[in-house]
């Protein structure tokens, strides 16, 4: 999946992996936050923490969004049935937009008691005790460079600021447990008032979670810029850069420290409220990319914690925020917007590299893109915000010609619409689905691509112009990528249909590897987007280059021919240009070290296409027919390339039988 790019850096030739590297500590969703019972809320006061915070809000409930199916819906008619006299005196008016039957839960949405348990008072300790001094803090967060992150970064800069400048006392270099435990109270306390989703001043909204009301989650937020950019300690060979204090191996163990401080930043929120907000969403959310990298794309934690992420949006009824009227974006509506789509997407992204059906549908998302605005525009006064907005086109798209964060997501957004399409096909029950349905599908993918913005636009010409920074690239080739993909999986839906064009199969197969190669082979210049190459060589390079072994395999197309498959940047694919192309998967493939969370997939991909390699090139010369030796070998017996669409890596799974394939 699109995991968060690493920090920006000195310039060096990156190696691979370090072998002196400590195995990272996997994901799981255990916590030592021990969760308040009932009878916990109503705890006498004579705890070792007391956390009471103000009384929630009567308009506040638990029992989150409830839509047209639900119970509260039909109450909802009759409260606006009934005259607004018997609404006041029956107290059933609501100016929050949730329903009458939401009353019916309980009437608060937060716990106003913590236990007097040990183990929690230890793990906030340990939070707060794991929070960097504020030159290392500081200049953590500098250094973590991301074009496309989920949140607006002027605000958790001043999130960052604040902190220290509100109890950078509490947090020096020596810690007094007392101070942390009077610190742990105003956590608790403030992470259980009502958060006000719907501020409409950005420095009220700013305020409910920074300086003397700083939360649970606005820890967590910062815990992930940290954790992330404390990647960046083992991206160049260990002769190119001094080891950070302590050798690597310590700066391996203190990223561990800021994960599991992420993880409990989460529990602590979570253990405090009963509802949830946008901030601890981001968390959640986050939480995903963090455990696509340290347990792989298609681990346990990562489905889990995406399901986590999607099913906190859809409680809160992120999903269903439609336009009543004339949309005026603030601060709040547009990170509310952000988070959703941005959720939708890495649902897509999740789901392609595991052949598992999503979790959240198209169908289901009545909310409107987020507009393409800079982020500063967001923080901004209310007039600036105002021409900004008045300033975009007819798609919601900035006019400058600028690539804002939210550039690349609201068009990536527009191909996952396509390919959650792909997946009701593929992943679904068989149904009577026509090729022109398929066809329609491809023309309309086709127009996605060409309506692109032109900032967006990959060009080969892109990889060597000094003008096209980094962060101008990567968005560019992923889009490239995310576009290869839908026709890539559309081409062989057609297959399976039994009229697919083998040309285009082969031709975008062949385009979808050589793109991901990219990474490869200008691996300086992309540095800063390091931790992406592992899951981008398995995600989009891995089952084009599968296509391209068993083309191989089983010619099913005439490559030499005057009229043969044309690459994307006009080169004839022929079976030579096949051989190289495989041979520098095989070196990409072998980058990733076997102790990296996609280590072993990557390693079984690389297997199987060096014995492909093998047996193509050493088969004996045969006068009377070309490839004939290597063509008898029967290779459905070995390798298990005839998967069914989507599950693109049944012959990675690590119980095949790899003693199966011939020497």
């Amino acid at each position: 999946m699109q995991s968060p790019s690493t920090p920006a850096r000195d310039p060096g030739q990156l190696g691979p992996p370090t072998s002196d590297r400590v195995p990272e500590q996997h994901l799981t969703g255990s916590t030592v936050v021990e969760q308040a019972t009932q009878a916990d809320q109503s705890a006498s006061g004579n705890d070792d923490i007391n956390l009471s915070p103000q009384t929630a809000s009567p308009e506040v409930t638990t029992s989150g969004h409830l839509g047209f199916n639900s119970f509260g819906d039909i109450y909802r008619e009759v409260g606006n049935s009934l005259s607004d006299h018997d609404n006041r005196a029956a107290g059933t008016s609501r100016t929050d937009g949730a329903t009458v039957g939401s009353n019916l839960a309980t009437p608060s949405n937060c716990i106003t008691e913590l236990p007097p348990s040990t183990t929690t008072l230890e793990t906030c300790l340990f939070v707060l005790q794991s929070i960097p001094t504020e030159d290392k803090g500081q200049a953590l967060f500098a250094a973590h460079f991301d074009p496309h992150d989920a949140f607006v970064r002027p605000v958790a800069q001043r999130a960052l600021d604040s902190l220290y400048a509100t109890y950078g006392s509490y947090l020096g270099p020596v810690r007094d447990d007392a101070q942390l435990s009077e610190l742990t109270r105003i956590l608790c306390a403030n992470t259980a008032k009502p958060f006000s989703e719907n501020e409409a001043d950005p420095e009220k909204w700013v305020a409910q979670f920074t300086g003397t009301n700083i939360r649970w989650e606005t820890l967590g937020i910062l815990y992930i810029y940290w954790e992330l950019s404390s990647r960046n300690n083992h991206l160049v060979r260990p002769e190119t850069k001094p080891p950070p204090p302590g050798g690597r191996v310590a700066a391996f163990r203190q990223r561990d420290v800021y994960r599991k401080c992420i993880n409990d930043c989460q529990a602590l929120a979570r253990r405090a409220t009963e509802v949830g907000n946008t901030l601890l969403l981001y968390v959640y959310w986050k939480r995903t990319i963090v455990a696509s990298i340290v347990s792989g794309d298609t681990s346990l934690s990562c489905w889990m914690y995406n399901g986590e992420a999607v099913s906190l949006m859809t409680f809160l009824g992120l999903h269903v925020n439609s336009n009543k009227g004339v949309y005026k974006p603030t601060l709040a509506s547009e990170i509310k917007r952000r988070l959703v789509y941005k959720i939708f997407v890495i649902d897509k992204v999740v789901s392609s590299i595991t052949g598992r059906p999503p979790l959240l549908s198209r169908r289901y998302m009545l909310t409107p893109p987020p507009l393409d605005l800079k982020d500063d525009y967001l923080v901004a006064d209310e007039e600036t915000l105002a021409r900004a907005v008045a300033s975009l086109d007819s798609n919601g798209y900035n006019t400058d010609g600028a690539a804002y964060s939210i550039t690349f997501w609201r068009a990536r957004a527009q191909l996952m619409i396509i390919r959650d399409e792909i997946f009701e096909i593929s992943l679904g029950v068989e149904g009577a689905t026509s090729a022109e349905t398929l066809y329609a599908l491809k023309s309309r993918e086709l127009q996605a691509a060409a309506d692109m913005p032109s900032v967006l636009q990959f060009r080969e010409a892109d990889v060597r112009d000094p003008d096209v920074s980094t962060d101008m690239l990567y968005p560019r080739i992923l889009m490239r990528l995310e576009h290869l993909q839908n026709l890539f999986f559309i081409e062989r839906l057609l297959r399976r249909h039994g009229c697919a064009n083998e040309k285009d199969l082969l031709a975008v197969s062949y385009d979808l590897t050589t793109t991901t190669m990219l990474f490869w082979t200008n691996m300086d210049g992309l540095a800063m987007v390091y931790e992406d190459f592992k899951w981008l060589v398995m995600a989009y390079a891995a089952p084009g280059g599968g296509i391209l072994c068993l083309e191989l395999l089983k010619p099913t197309v005439t490559l030499n021919e005057p009229n043969g498959i044309t690459s994307a940047n006009g080169e004839s694919v022929t079976r030579s240009s096949i051989v190289q192309l495989l041979s520098l998967l095989v070196g990409f493939l072998n980058w990733v070290s076997p102790k990296e969370a996609n280590g072993n997939i990557c390693a079984n991909c690389k297997i199987i296409v060096q014995r492909v390699l093998d047996q193509v090139l050493n088969v004996a010369p045969n006068r009377d027919g070309p490839l004939a030796d290597f063509l008898e070998w029967d290779f459905s017996t070995h390798l298990d390339f005839n998967f069914d669409l989507l599950d693109t890596f049944e012959w990675t799974r690590p119980e095949f039988s790899w003693t199966d394939l011939p020497p």
